[in-house]
């Protein structure tokens, strides 16, 4: 019997979801499951026009009539329809071998979709909840503004059990369903696979990875280098890598760094190979990941955190949400009081007048999260937590 994965495309290439994805079905692989990952929608370039592909050795299924990403908009657009239809054929030959799937997606229709499929069908649905959408400022449409809200409603009626990825999250779903299975999750992270890069030789610099949409936080994290520099507490630069689309926040962006002081030491990445990130990561003096005091930062825990762990380099983060049930500041993590540039500029300080410490509390990170993110150990528990689900009637 197979576990499937439904809803969002794109697997295997792209950032945090895919990467999540990719772990935990790889993760329900060594348990001993059988795993597809499905793409209903096509959104990389492929030389061959093979629909059944394998990465890392899991399965993935393009199920739309070009195997490709058309250009043209209507192409493109009959595409989506015919990944649909696609799915829905391949759902019915494999029904009587799929046991469960899992669902990540940000689309509210596709969660009464899904759920009357499994229904069809005879499978088991189980939703992946990682955002409390409705606490996102920038999905701020009218329609998007609805999608949301029911998203995070009614996401427990519409399905057998919840992979939720922070303590915020699951007792949401005890709140609004208080009879539904749920089970935490937080980021997770292929360990193995991180202590196999090779570190690559390079100028000291503290680094963020993140998305042009959390513009603020790329300002704020500047602001941060800027008064270490003016102060002369760093010698090191700034690695920028940020990915995302977003025309408006890319050129305030480009402005930004056109009008910094210190420009000739902050160097920006973006769409790098996955190895070449964590390679970076593990050079890397410190990993920024600032969180703000607000419900959207408190009820996720940003996928990056994982590999940051892995790569035995200290975490500086505010002392909030699922990041202060995890770490404890100065021992496995830097955390500061609150976010703001003065509270996180003194945790640097304080941090590079010892890189023995700072080496101490990157073991102690690392130690953190092999304990609670290493994915064979999470799919072991998704498994028992997925074999342990019944049949709604």
């Amino acid at each position: 019997m197979f576990t499937i994965h439904v809803g969002f495309s794109g697997f295997p290439y792209g950032m945090a979801s895919v990467q999540r994805t990719l772990l935990t079905f790889k993760g329900l692989q060594a348990s001993g499951s059988r795993a597809i990952v499905i793409n209903k929608i096509s959104h990389h370039q492929y030389t061959d026009k093979k629909k059944v592909k394998k990465f890392e050795g899991l399965l993935y299924v393009n199920t739309s009539l070009f195997n490709s990403r058309p250009s043209f908009f209507l192409k493109r657009n009959f595409n989506k329809i015919s990944g649909y239809f696609g799915e829905l054929i391949f759902l019915f030959k494999k029904r009587k071998k799929i046991d469960t799937a899992i669902l990540y997606s940000n689309y509210f229709l596709e969660y009464p979709y899904y759920f009357l499929l499994s229904r069809i069908f005879g499978f088991k649905l189980v939703v992946q909840y990682v955002e409390m959408f409705s606490a996102i400022p920038g999905r701020s449409s009218f329609f998007t503004k609805i999608n949301d809200r029911f998203i995070d409603n009614y996401v427990g009626w519409f399905c057998d059990g919840v992979i939720a990825i922070s303590d915020y999250l699951l007792l949401h779903i005890k709140k609004i369903s208080p009879k539904k299975p749920v089970l935490k999750i937080p980021v997770m992270a292929d360990f193995t696979k991180i202590n196999a890069i090779a570190i690559p030789a390079s100028k000291p610099y503290i680094m963020y990875c993140g998305t042009i949409y959390y513009f603020e936080v790329i300002v704020f994290i500047m602001s941060v280098f800027t008064l270490l520099k003016e102060n002369k507490k760093y010698e090191g630069q700034l690695l920028l890598i940020i990915s995302g689309d977003h025309d408006t926040n890319r050129q305030k962006f480009d402005s930004l760094i056109k009008d910094s002081k210190f420009k000739d030491d902050i160097v920006i990445k973006s769409n790098i190979a996955h190895d070449e990130l964590l390679a970076a990561y593990a050079a890397a003096d410190v990993l920024l990941i600032p969180l703000r005091n607000t419900i959207q930062d408190i009820a996720r825990f940003p996928h990056k955190i994982g590999e940051y762990t892995a790569s035995r380099r200290p975490i500086l983060s505010t002392n909030i949400g699922e990041i202060k049930t995890c770490f404890k500041d100065n021992v496995s993590a830097l955390l500061a009081d609150d976010y703001s540039i003065e509270a996180y500029y003194n945790k640097l300080v304080s941090c590079f007048n010892s890189y023995a410490k700072m080496d101490e509390i990157g073991q102690a990170g690392y130690c953190v999260g092999l304990n609670h993110f290493e994915y064979i150990t999470q799919g072991k528990e998704i498994r028992n937590f997925i074999d342990r689900l019944g049949m709604s009637a």
